[in-house]
């Protein structure tokens, strides 16, 4: 996560927190130890008798390190979520805007915040892509689709279609302008030695595993099916119908066909 990501999640966090009372400075103590982060009330040797809410939190993100951003993250959700922040919000339009900017703001460093406050990693799958900057782009751009559901399964699509090219290329293959997302990915599984065959006929494992395999062309072609229909392009006119946690399932098995895929393209030089 980059610091301006980091610093516009404090900025969000920092709206609420100085509007809303609860949470007090008091729960804010709770939350900044939990975090193992220093930000006191009364910063020794200042002068100040007391500072706000907002600027604490601030400083709370200042003073915390890399790997403390999550742990910081995490505890300042969960005091917004014990003291009843989230379920005020949709009886509050200001408060309700501000909560939809924390969740946007959220999005880029990881996180998905539900409407009742829970938070969730979001493509917690860490898919390492070789350096390769176009497909790099791609998942980012389906990490950080947040809430626009066309543009998740939009994003879906191309990631797998740039991970099978990317096979196929690595492998001085060629491919059509018009070949369809699940041979290009069939092929691209093939070069990658990706068998749905089971290695022995005789195991029960060994067959379960090449059933899953041969489900990976299928997913890609589902995929394909759904974005024409609901994902993002084709100048489309209709809004989506399908829902988040459907949307979110095929966010999260695309990053896993792909990790599965670049994993065994890796493997095999």
């Amino acid at each position: 996560m980059s610091r301006d990501d980091v610093w516009t999640v404090a900025a969000a966090f920092a709206d609420i927190f100085g509007t809303e009372s609860p949470p007090t400075h008091a729960d804010m103590d709770v939350a900044f130890r939990r975090a193992q982060v220093s930000s006191p009330q009364s910063p020794p040797g200042t002068g100040i008798n007391s500072i706000s809410k907002a600027r604490r939190i601030n400083n709370a993100f200042d003073a915390a390190e890399d790997g403390q951003i999550n742990g910081l993250i995490r505890a300042l959700t969960m005091s917004l979520m014990t003291k009843g922040v989230f379920s005020r919000a949709p009886h509050s339009p200001d408060l309700q805007q501000m909560v939809a900017e924390l969740r946007r703001s959220l999005t880029h460093v990881g996180w998905e915040l539900s409407e009742t406050g829970t938070l969730a990693p979001l493509g917690i799958i860490d898919v390492q892509a070789g350096g390769r900057e176009a497909l790099e782009l791609q998942l980012k751009r389906l990490r950080n689709s947040g809430d626009d559901i066309s543009l998740m399964v939009g994003a879906a699509k191309d990631s797998l279609e740039a991970a099978a090219k990317f096979v196929l290329e690595e492998r001085q293959q060629s491919y059509q302008p018009d070949e369809s997302l699940e041979a290009l990915v069939n092929r691209a599984m093939k070069l990658a030695g990706i068998s749905t065959r089971p290695a022995d006929a005789t195991s029960e494992a060994s067959k379960a595993l090449a059933t899953l395999n041969q489900s990976v062309p299928k997913i890609a072609e589902a995929v394909r099916k759904v974005r024409n229909d609901q994902g993002s392009g084709h100048g489309r006119t209709v809004l989506t119908t399908m829902s988040k946690p459907e949307a979110t399932f095929i966010r999260d098995l695309t990053l896993s066909v792909v990790n599965f895929l670049l994993a065994e393209h890796s493997s095999r030089p």
